[in-house]
């Protein structure tokens, strides 16, 4: 059966079978390394991309690069191309929205995990690993819970609020350990301060809008808190026997050194800490922007740990440009981190019309209806084709 057809068959059957919850997952794997059939081609072909029988993962995971993409619920059950494009085009996947706080925990108390599992279930059957995203964030908290959990402790002199919401963070995580399958975890997302020279951000620098930072008011500091967030994630991973890598990631990293050495130095201080990563959000009229990028794989990379892009997009108006931006960033993540610290790169969506930061941005590989494929992916495909000898 033809790459095609297979792809088609493939698809179909996932989308018949979303609606099913998930199974128990395996045990993770190593990373696969790709075989080419023999008389194939895996080059590039202009904007069409390949015609070859290796992906764009296939291809990246010869290199020991986990390749990923970030999706939506809505985003997969609405749209058969994007179902296509994680199937064929990647190795693992992480989901937008579905695991953090307040999409599992619901007003009563309650988790649901219903949401995530079918899309658990999905990348299980397409045989893509599972990222999990989050465990901590100053942002999209269950607040209506924690304001029950907090107002019971005032009622209840045996416990106070600090000891409440900590038992309450503390069920969550462990809550989410054990349920979830995943090869590595974001255990706190973006918790240093903008323009702080490395300071963790508080409940005063970060509350404005929809950004309520309820775990940031009931401990004595913001890095106990991420103290207590690898700590449980750590022993919960014990508890239930699973080994995932735990990642302390933020933004802003190759534009805020002050941020960047602020990771860096949490990280190397906390053995519980076992992965590093830059979501890499990046403008291309960002001066000096290449320098900067180096600097921030090379800080992360100093730290020991696991290294990890993830959440890749780029803002651009030149898409040649944007192309060999692309490029440059592959070529100094596979020159700087060495293979036994290379913890993958993801993209932080699929198409340009569906990015959190628009499609006027320009900011992924794919573009329009059609889902054509970019220059962007053409010059990651032709480069790491030159890479596996094609």
């Amino acid at each position: 059966m033809d790459r095609t057809r297979r792809t088609l068959l493939l698809v179909t059957t996932l989308l018949a079978a979303f609606s099913c919850g998930k199974d128990d997952s395996p045990e993770r794997p190593d990373i696969t390394v790709p075989v080419k059939e023999e008389g194939t081609s895996s080059s590039g072909t202009g904007e069409s991309g390949n015609d070859g029988n290796l992906s764009l993962g296939d291809l990246a995971a010869l290199q020991g690069i986990k390749l990923g993409a970030a999706f939506t619920y809505g985003e997969y059950t609405g749209n058969k191309q994007i179902a296509e494009i994680l199937t064929t085009e990647f190795k693992a996947v992480t989901f937008g929205n579905e695991m953090k706080h307040d999409a599992i925990v619901k007003t009563s108390g309650q988790m649901d995990f219903t949401t995530a599992d079918k899309m658990a279930g999905w990348a299980e059957q397409a045989g893509t690993e599972l990222f999990g995203h989050v465990l901590g964030w100053h942002s999209q908290q269950q607040k209506f819970w924690l304001d029950t959990v907090i107002n019971q402790a005032k009622a209840d002199s045996s416990t106070s609020p600090e000891e409440a919401v900590d038992a309450e963070f503390k069920r969550y995580v462990y809550a989410m350990v054990e349920h979830f399958d995943v090869y590595a975890w974001d255990v706190v997302n973006e918790t240093f301060a903008d323009g702080g020279n490395g300071a963790f951000r508080t409940a005063a620098t970060t509350q404005a809008g929809d950004h309520v930072f309820v775990w940031g008011s009931y401990y004595s500091s913001t890095k106990e808190w991420v103290d207590r967030a690898f700590q449980y994630a750590t022993e919960a991973c014990k508890e239930y026997g699973k080994s995932p890598i735990l990642y302390i990631n933020d933004y802003n990293l190759e534009t805020d050194a002050g941020k960047r050495k602020g990771l860096c130095d949490y990280a190397k201080g906390n053995p519980q800490v076992t992965g590093v990563a830059t979501q890499m959000h990046i403008d291309m009229s960002t001066y000096n922007l290449k320098d900067k990028i180096k600097e921030t794989l090379t800080a992360l990379v100093a730290t020991g740990k696991m290294v990890r892009i993830a959440e890749l997009d780029i803002k651009a108006t030149d898409l040649d440009a944007q192309a060999e931006l692309y490029r440059y960033i592959f070529e100094q993540y596979l020159s700087i981190v060495p293979a036994e610290q290379r913890g993958g790169i993801t993209f932080w969506g699929i198409n340009d019309k569906d990015s959190w930061v628009g499609e006027y941005n320009h900011p992924l590989l794919w573009s329009g209806a059609n889902y054509d494929k970019k220059p962007a992916y053409d010059a990651i495909y032709a480069y790491l084709s030159e890479l596996a000898g094609n």
